[in-house]
C-alpha cells in the first residue's frame, strides 16, 4: 500500500477542523445589536443566518416512571382547592 492511502478510501486528505465562530458571524454583531466588546464569543452567541434567529436547540425531557405505590402527605402538606 503507498504511503497515505488507506484501503479502499483513496489518498487521506486529514481531518478537517470546524471553523471556530467569531464575533462576526453572530446574528447580534451582524444586526448592530451586540454592546459588547470581546475578543471571542460570548455565551449568547447565536449564528447569523438567511432564515434569522434561531433559538437553541433544547434538551430532551426525560419522562421517570411513576413512584410505586400511593404517595401520602405530611398533615401540614395538605394540598388545598
Amino acid at each position: 500500500m503507498a504511503t497515505g492511502q488507506r484501503a479502499g478510501r483513496g489518498p487521506s486528505t486529514g481531518r478537517r477542523k470546524k471553523q471556530t465562530p467569531t464575533c462576526d458571524d453572530c446574528f447580534f454583531r451582524c444586526h448592530h445589536l451586540c454592546a459588547l466588546d470581546l475578543d471571542h464569543p460570548c455565551s449568547t452567541f447565536r449564528p447569523d443566518r438567511p432564515e434569522g434567529l434561531v433559538p437553541p436547540r433544547q434538551p430532551a425531557l426525560l419522562l421517570r416512571d411513576p413512584a410505586p405505590g400511593p404517595i401520602e402527605l405530611d398533615d401540614g402538606l395538605a394540598q388545598t382547592a
